[in-house]
């Protein structure tokens, strides 16, 4: 199997993206969702936002919109807390 992020790896371990990509272990795209989660796993939003703003500034404002935007889609996808819908209607 080929890794369907890098392209490279053939043998695993492989790892299935949040979008469904099965991707190697070593691939880009996974450590780029581990860090995505590992953000939305931080106890506040104040702790997110110090975070996102340390790797503006350590990677430049490109590195952190792209990891903003990969927190966004991870959060949509992320299933709802107590079983309930976000719809808003009763």
């Amino acid at each position: 199997m080929t890794c369907l992020g890098c392209q490279l790896c053939e043998t695993g371990p492989f790892k299935t993206l949040y979008d469904g990509r099965v991707v190697c272990h070593q691939c880009e795209a996974w450590r780029q969702e581990c860090e995505a989660r590992t953000v939305i796993a931080m106890p506040s939003v104040e702790v997110r936002r110090k975070f996102l703003a340390d790797v503006e500034r350590h990677r430049g404002a490109p590195a952190a919109n792209q990891l903003r935007m990969l927190v966004r889609q991870l959060w949509a996808h992320r299933p709802a807390e107590g079983g309930g819908n976000n719809t808003g209607s009763n």
